[in-house]
């Protein structure tokens, strides 16, 4: 006797129901993507107990006739291919035909449907993979597929789904983001009858936006849009004041088919890098439409992965586009109003604008010699006592700093175009670490070590050809356990571009020799096991940028002026002026906020003048 066999064709669909069908959302997912297939402008979802008891998906499609509601249940049955070489050329969500027969074999399977053209409709009875019965059936036109009793039939299974509510969550999330995929199409989730979630369809992603997250965050999203060389971008993406602790908020859309992309979040974040705290993540629901056959859908059993022919083209795409529409924005937060302003201020903001006008005029003490403004801003301080320290003439006992050029041309209005800031005049220290700053519309605080991040951290990235390296006096032991070791070993010339002397000392031994010119003096050890543990933590798919990046920033951060030191105000002008000239002026390396600003408008409604 042979010992391979051929499976009966139940014991086949349930090895397909078991790589398909993993929980109900995964039966809500392919059974809407049938409905969206076949041209739905409305589907409504209705479950109880989370899926677990009956899922019901209903449309308004083109409908099936009797004879291929019976093809339907067949394994591998399906309208969208014909050959291998559609395969190439995937234009659809569901291609396969293997949703239904799956599906059928692990539950109770009811699907009545009717075409537009056709006076009667059928419905279809399987149970287990067996099809029970077949009659006519009156129904309105598109089709209504009843799941009950998922996993009735495979125990095991059944015993590891979670909680009805976690299941139902788990739906909602698919329904939501596949409205964000499709705002041309109303969907509709219902349990037990009764609404839960509903998208307009009114083809406005901003609408599925606000169905999905709300009004409020809604209000928060900025508009992309690009094309170049066969590629199409379009979607929203969030201001940098709005994050969140995890992915679960980056929507990636390509060809209307929602999926999970490593590439394009990968990029997505890399545009965000410098402009949300660590750990933080964009909002962004991003539509991406390539060429069909530079796309591969089928290389996951539940189609939620895709394989992108041409990665690094789309992923600069996602970062440049991003990058564009978020800076090119006001990214400066505001304080809030606790009452509207009726009355217009236009008189009165000009008392305002002449005293700024005659602090600026006055004449800054001769320069001395020109020196860096790191240094500038860090040597050049004294202790802060507490409350206001004003930058008067009483700390004139602080070198001066050299009087910069002011700009050809203050900016005006609101909205802050680019990396431009107003001219800022500093007015007042206020322990510990904010500088008072008087502008054309209104009073900023900049927190002085936020900004002084980002002059160093830009003055590093600005440097050009090899990095250079300072030696330490003392060679620093570094015992490294196994993983480090690996991992110092496998990027050792990452470190020696970035200005690291490393010599191997033998087993998981380093000595560490020489750091990079303006390394933090006293934090060479911590400094460099933080890195090996931000590989750790990022594992294979780190890139050089971003572990240079996150070594320039820690650099930054640790060589900054602290809280607690009061700056002279010719370095609190010169941290201002400096603060201006940098590419992103407006957060730190880490997406910290460097300034904020509070109008005039605001000023008078706070002392409700």
């Amino acid at each position: 006797m042979p010992k391979i066999t051929i499976l009966d064709p139940l014991t086949a669909n349930q090895i397909a129901a078991g790589e398909v069908v993993e929980r109900p959302f995964s039966v809500v997912k392919e059974l809407v993507e049938n409905s969206i297939d076949a041209g739905a402008k409305r589907i409504v979802i209705d479950l109880e107990e989370g899926g677990l008891a009956s899922i019901s998906v209903s449309d308004d499609g083109c409908g099936m006739s009797e004879e291929d509601l019976l093809l339907a249940f067949q394994r591998h049955a399906t309208s969208k291919i014909t050959c291998s070489h559609d395969l190439c050329r995937i234009n659809t969500l569901g291609f396969r035909g293997e949703a239904l027969p799956s599906i059928a074999s692990i539950s109770k399977v009811s699907v009545t449907t009717r075409t537009h053209s056709a006076i009667n409709g059928s419905r279809a009875t399987v149970e287990g993979g067996n099809i029970v019965a077949v009659e006519p059936a009156g129904c309105p036109a598109g089709t209504t597929v009843l799941v009950r009793d998922l996993f009735f039939n495979t125990p095991a299974r059944r015993k590891a789904m979670k909680s009805p509510s976690s299941e139902g969550s788990l739906c909602g999330e698919l329904v939501s983001r596949l409205a964000l995929a499709r705002p041309d199409i109303r969907y509709e989730m219902k349990t037990r009858g009764r609404r839960v979630f509903y998208s307009p369809g009114s083809g406005r992603l901003l609408d599925s936006v606000t169905a999905v997250y709300g009004k409020q965050l809604a209000k928060e999203m900025l508009p992309v849009r690009s094309a170049e060389q066969g590629l199409s971008l379009t979607g929203l993406t969030g201001k940098p004041s709005l994050s969140r602790s995890s992915r679960s908020h980056i929507t990636v859309i390509i060809n209307g088919r929602y999926v999970r992309c490593p590439v394009v979040t990968a990029a997505t974040e890399e545009a965000y890098r410098s402009l949300l705290p660590q750990g933080r993540r964009p909002v962004t629901v991003l539509a991406l439409t390539v060429a069909p056959e530079l796309l591969d859908v089928n290389v996951h059993p539940a189609k939620l992965e895709v394989r992108l022919l041409e990665e690094e083209k789309i992923a600069g795409l996602v970062t440049r586009t991003l990058m564009e529409a978020i800076r090119v924005k006001e990214i400066i937060p505001a304080t809030k109003v606790t009452r509207p302003v009726l009355e217009s201020s236009e008189h009165k903001e000009s008392r305002f604008q002449l005293t700024i006008h005659q602090q600026q005029d006055q004449q800054v003490p001769p320069p001395g010699p020109e020196t860096v403004i790191c240094e500038q801003v860090t040597a050049k301080y004294e202790t802060a006592g507490p409350g206001l320290s004003l930058g008067a003439a009483d700390q004139g006992t602080t070198k001066p700093c050299p009087k910069e050029a002011e700009p050809a041309e203050e900016t005006t209005g609101a909205l802050l175009r680019k990396n431009e800031l107003p001219v800022l005049n500093a007015l007042a220290h206020l322990t510990p670490v904010y500088i008072l700053a008087a502008g054309r519309e209104g009073l900023y605080i900049v927190d002085q070590h936020a900004a002084h991040e980002r002059i160093l951290y830009e003055s590093y990235l600005d440097q050009k050809g090899p990095k250079q390296s300072q030696c330490l006096l003392i060679p620093l032991m570094l015992e490294l356990d196994y993983r480090d070791a690996a991992v110092l070993t496998e990027r050792v010339l990452w470190f020696a571009d970035a200005g690291f002397i490393l010599e191997h000392f033998g087993g998981y031994s380093f000595l560490l020799r020489g750091v990079p010119t303006s390394f933090p003096t006293g934090q060479e050890k911590n400094l460099f096991l933080d890195l090996l543990d931000y590989f750790r933590e990022k594992g294979q798919g780190l890139a050089q940028v971003e572990f240079e990046h996150q070594l320039y920033a820690s650099m930054a951060c640790r060589n900054a002026v602290k809280a607690g030191e009061k700056l002279s105000k010719a370095s609190m002008d010169a941290l201002l002026k400096s603060l201006a000239q940098t590419e992103n002026p407006f957060t730190c390396p880490h997406g910290r906020p460097t300034i904020i600003h509070m109008s005039y408008r605001d000023l008078e409604s706070r002392f409700k003048r």
